[in-house]
């Protein structure tokens, strides 16, 4: 991959986090008990909390791989795949900056079939 493309991805992978950190931050998720509300408005409050803790787990997954994509790029292992260790395609990585497998290795982790690094 040449060096201007690192470059770009670089650079879209760290806009990335910084949206997804002040998303993280911007996450209040905690509970006004200092009334009590009626049973449905207490059914919504705990659905919608539900939901964005949800939503913060999976940014904060987003984070995480982001990061490591960044630490691959410092170490000159960028674009190779972590399991069969080829090339991953840079179409591929161009739409997932934060890829760590090629499309083969990535359905079987999706399958199950790939042990966890």
């Amino acid at each position: 991959m040449s060096k201007l493309n690192i470059d770009e991805i670089k650079d879209k992978l760290i806009a990335e986090r910084e949206l997804l950190v002040r998303k993280l931050s911007g996450n209040d998720l905690s509970v006004d008990d200092s009334e009590t509300p009626d049973p449905v408005d207490l059914a919504v409050r705990n659905y919608s909390k539900n939901v964005m803790l949800a939503v913060s787990e999976n940014e904060s997954r987003q984070v995480a791989l982001i990061d490591q994509a960044l630490l691959r790029i410092e170490d000159d292992e960028y674009g190779i795949c972590q399991n069969c260790e080829k090339d991953i395609n840079p179409k591929r990585l161009a739409a997932v900056p934060s890829a760590r497998y090629c499309i083969e290795c990535q359905e079987l982790q999706e399958r199950g079939l790939l042990d966890e690094e």
